[in-house]
């Protein structure tokens, strides 16, 4: 392998991702405010975008193994970028709609092939850890995202989402210049076959080889994992905005406390639970705790102490992601990019859902979203000790 060939490299582009592609979530509930759109559209828009990188997310595992994780990835920040630019230039619900259609379809590429490409270039050895330390540099650099999207969205929105564009933009070119894959992929695909492939339900067709009753559960528990997580976030968001009346700066700022808070659980309690213990069984327990923390959220009414534990589920709320991924390599070994494929499909169709559902129930009640987060991670904690019998009666 050439010295481009490099996984830390590739942590370098998370890094960097995880920043700017998290500068509009801040300022989104404003820009929405301002535009005097609907409140409905927090959701709507958020569903957009899952719902493209649902569709597509099988697609970009598949061709992945074709062209290259690393072209794909560079070509998808560039496009990001491009959906980015017209999302900030829009002015109306449709206007908004399409643009995030259209970045749902790049962010598919960018993060199935983040996955596949440290499943491809780390030893058996260091693929959890890895995959853990992606999770983490994620969830901990996109607080701070949050943070300089919110105080730069204090100065402009057009600001934040032009100096978006140019970082997506931007790490495109670096993944180009500065990584390469490993030999195992050439470019093999004809227009012909390119355009075949790109049917993203003849990618979710071709899943069916690998079908178990173990894999659709736990892609059950991806997916209301997924849903709970969404709904929450996304109505939380808002409801700072419009019930608080914050400022885009304070929503970042809290955003940075958690990053601060996901950082030390996830090198503590996420390191140790994946080392020490049988992930399939303990994600239970972690899913537990998460649903406890959310029926507290729902019940909890005074604006300090509300706060507190919301900032505390964010950093708990990261922990059960890198115990899901980690599970992707003991599922189907022989077609990772299938199984990375399907998994972001169904934390993606979990976003549609939550995101979807979090804005048309926000006019019912403003906590109405964080009741349906309480009962899907209740159900996700069901499917998960189905998972966990299943998976061992049928390991032994």
């Amino acid at each position: 392998m050439t010295k481009k060939v490099s996984v830390n490299r590739l942590f370098v582009t998370v890094a960097m991702y995880a920043l700017v592609a998290n500068f509009a979530h801040p300022i989104t509930p404003t820009f929405i405010q301002d535009l005097h759109l609907n409140d409905y559209m927090f959701g709507v828009a958020f569903a957009c975008m899952s719902l493209s990188n649902f569709l597509f997310s099988p697609f970009w595992g598949k061709i992945s193994h074709n062209i290259g994780p690393i072209k794909v990835m560079g070509g998808c920040y560039i496009g990001y970028a491009i959906a980015q630019t017209m999302f900030g230039l829009s002015s109306s619900e449709i206007g908004i709609a399409i643009a995030r259609l259209i970045g749902g379809f790049f962010i598919g590429g960018i993060s199935v092939n983040q996955i596949l490409y440290i499943m491809d270039n780390s030893s058996s050895m260091e693929v959890g850890q890895n995959l853990a330390t992606n999770v983490t540099i994620t969830a901990v650099v996109s607080a701070f995202g949050y943070m300089c999207g919110g105080l730069l969205g204090d100065i402009s929105i057009a600001l934040t989402f032009a100096l978006q564009a140019i970082g997506l933009f931007s790490i495109g070119i670096f993944c180009f210049v500065f990584i390469a894959d490993n030999d195992t992929f050439k470019t093999t695909l004809s227009t012909k076959e390119i355009i075949k492939s790109s049917n993203p339900f003849k990618a979710i067709i071709d899943s069916k080889k690998i079908m178990t009753l173990v894999i659709v559960f736990y892609l059950a528990v991806c997916a209301l994992t997924s849903f709970a997580s969404t709904s929450y976030e996304q109505c939380f968001n808002y409801f700072i905005k419009d019930q608080y009346g914050f400022p885009p700066s304070y929503n970042g700022l809290l955003k940075a406390l958690v990053g601060i808070i996901t950082l030390v659980a996830n090198m503590t309690i996420c390191t140790r639970l994946m080392k020490k213990t049988d992930i399939t069984k303990t994600i239970i327990p972690v899913l537990a705790i998460c649903m406890m923390m959310m029926v507290s959220i729902v019940i909890l009414e005074d604006v300090t102490p509300f706060i507190i534990m919301n900032v505390v589920f964010f950093g708990f709320n990261a922990i059960y992601q890198p115990l899901l991924q980690a599970m992707i390599s003991n599922l189907s070994k022989a077609n990772d990019g299938i199984m990375v494929g399907l998994y972001n499909s169904m934390r993606s169709l979990g976003n549609v859902g939550g995101s979807l559902v979090a804005g048309i129930i926000y006019g019912v009640g403003a906590k109405a979203a964080f009741v349906l987060s309480a009962i899907a991670f209740l159900l996700a904690i069901l499917f998960a000790i189905l998972f966990y019998k299943r998976y061992k009666k049928q390991s032994l």
